[in-house]
């Protein structure tokens, strides 16, 4: 049986985007292999994967942040990964790492030393060149400067691998770009049990939403996320209500939805402390939105939404073949609103996207078919 060690530089577990992709894909896995993950001290809301033996490096200042970005823990979280999984390696008889984002490879490469066994392999979520910058407000000087780091850390990270998974043809192309090989497309999957007991009555009681029509965001509030041109294509349509949940903290979005014009009755602001929560958002919306221009990786969130039925209008970036996914320009808040508009006035259309949509994602985007291609994958590195 193969023995796969994952690696995140982050708190574990945690309903955060690369958290719910790493759980589910553990999950999967420790169906089929030995699996270990090792991560930051932290812990978020959220459950251990079933079979999933979790490593975490010792608790240190930092170590509950959850939020994405830099912050001045970071640099010691990550040397402490490192040390965590030299530990591992040292004692325990490790076949293949799989590494996540930037940090984590990095880690596993210090803790591999010059061995080249176990393989490293690189998951890309995001680019730092693109992501970086949004974090903060920087003078256009200093922002050439963050996207500059941003590009040389992209450039260095498959470097220290020994192939890649991606998890979109966007996020190929760009591995492919720097060089790496082999690289192996393998989407994100779902486990449809996780979201079961999804309950709209139950959204609208909480929440007060009476029987209005909304419009759902639910993820982080991060910048990269570009909730700006949500509520800029929110504010063109006068009628429409939109619903955000999330874990991050509220008052800095209700003064962004301010400054856009969105308010009041037409608004409401719900921090998520659980899965369900989400669950049941999306189970009350008419249509999700997901206005992220960019995005080398894949929009977790989107998976959620369409298994549960929810048509989503998706920014050019990050849009995905997948029917009910509705595209529109990015930073295009005016096509956004058009499309926002023309499902909220067309119920009939929206419920047969809905259903085309969970039909797609349960039919060929299940942790299981992954799992499969991340053995095969895995199996051909590590022999």
């Amino acid at each position: 049986m193969l023995t796969v060690l994952q690696v995140g530089a982050f708190p574990f577990p945690s309903h955060q985007g690369s958290q719910v992709y790493v759980a589910g894909m553990s999950r999967a896995l420790a169906r089929r292999a030995r699996v270990l993950l090792a991560c930051w001290a932290g812990s978020g809301a959220g459950a251990i994967p079933e079979g999933v033996r979790i490593v975490r490096t010792r608790w240190v200042p930092g170590s509950g942040v959850l939020h994405s970005g830099p912050h001045p823990g970071r640099p010691l979280q990550d040397l402490l990964l490192a040390r965590t999984v030299r530990r591992i390696l040292r004692t325990e008889a490790i076949d293949v790492i799989h590494a996540h984002n930037v940090e984590a490879p990095l880690a596993a490469w210090l803790a591999r030393g010059r061995r080249r066994h176990p393989p490293v392999i690189y998951d890309l979520h995001t680019t730092m060149r693109h992501e970086l910058p949004t974090y903060g407000t920087p003078g256009p000087w200093a922002g050439r400067g963050v996207r500059a780091v941003g590009a040389v850390v992209d450039a260095v990270v498959p470097r220290v691998c020994d192939g890649a998974v991606a998890m979109s043809e966007p996020a190929q192309r760009e591995l492919l770009a720097r060089g790496v090989a082999p690289v192996a497309l393998i989407p994100p999957g779902i486990d449809p049990e996780q979201l079961q007991g999804a309950s709209a009555p139950r959204a609208r009681r909480r929440w007060g939403l009476g029987d209005h029509r909304w419009v759902v965001y639910a993820g982080n509030a991060d910048g990269y996320q570009d909730l700006p041109d949500l509520f800029a294509a929110v504010a063109l349509l006068p009628s429409a209500r939109l619903l955000v949940v999330t874990g991050s903290p509220l008052p800095p979005l209700a003064a962004m939805a301010s400054a856009a014009g969105v308010g009041g009755s037409r608004l409401r602001l719900v921090r998520s402390t659980s899965l369900a929560d989400t669950a049941d958002a999306l189970a009350v919306a008419t249509v999700a939105a997901l206005p992220r221009r960019r995005c080398a990786g894949f929009p977790i969130k989107l998976l959620n939404q369409l298994c549960l039925g929810v048509p989503t209008v998706a920014a050019g970036g990050s849009a995905r073949a997948i029917p009910g996914v509705i595209p529109v320009p990015a930073a295009d808040p005016v096509a956004f609103a058009a499309a926002l508009q023309a499902l909220l006035s067309d119920p009939v259309r929206c419920r047969a996207l809905g259903r085309a949509a969970r039909r797609a994602v349960l039919g060929g985007w299940t942790w299981a078919a992954r799992a499969e291609q991340l053995l095969r994958f895995y199996h051909s590195l590590a022999p």
